[in-house]
């Protein structure tokens, strides 16, 4: 598979803007083909990461949106296997009608798997369930060596908590098995609470 072309790409927050060449596998194969092939690369999702995060100027930038197929699902354990590139909002359209609903949603749902595992991200239940880390059971690791190594909290485990939060330094997760949970409702309950002024606001909370 061959790099095409510089173009300008950034991230989320549109700064900085920087030239990076593209690649877009459709499968496992061809993303080891472009690790074999590179010596720079980064992986991208949906591109949601502030600053420069999500795309390589010294080298290449590997979209991940074409690696987004739903695997396997047990609806008796709530466990979801899928690749990377599976955003959040793939997760809802699909399994919110069938009673499922991820752990952890950050503020956007145009976030991939892959991208949430880098950064491990968190939503406004953090204090509850944690991030995104507590939910994800083991994923497949493609490493700079072209190795993919199965990683979870039993099996390299320094891998495993080295590549959550670490901003795709490690290699690139190819594909994941997070575990879901039940929701009775699409629809939320929520109480709001005016307050007048910011000393009222603080109390509040």
């Amino acid at each position: 598979m061959t790099a095409r072309p510089k173009i300008r790409l950034s991230g989320w927050g549109r700064y900085p803007v920087g030239e990076t060449r593209l690649r877009r596998p459709e499968r496992t194969s061809e993303l080891v083909e472009s690790m074999s092939e590179s010596n720079s690369l980064v992986a991208r999702g949906m591109g949601r990461s502030f600053g420069d995060a999500s795309f390589n100027s010294s080298g290449e930038t590997i979209l991940m949106e074409r690696l987004n197929r739903l695997l396997n699902f047990d609806a008796a354990s709530g466990i979801l296997e899928c690749e990377a590139g599976v955003t959040f909002e793939d997760i809802l359209q699909c399994f919110v009608p069938r009673g499922f609903f991820p752990p952890v949603v950050p503020g956007t749902k145009f976030v991939s798997l892959g991208g949430a595992i880098a950064c491990d991200v968190h939503g406004k239940n953090h204090h509850i369930d944690g991030s995104i880390a507590r939910h994800v059971l083991d994923f497949f690791l493609l490493t700079p060596d072209g190795r993919i190594v199965k990683c979870s909290r039993d099996e390299n485990h320094d891998l495993f908590w080295a590549t959550i939060g670490g901003m795709g330094l490690t290699g690139i997760v190819s594909q994941l098995r997070i575990q879901l949970i039940r929701i009775d409702s699409p629809y939320v309950s929520v109480d709001y609470d005016r307050a007048r002024d910011l000393d009222s606001a603080l109390d509040l909370m």
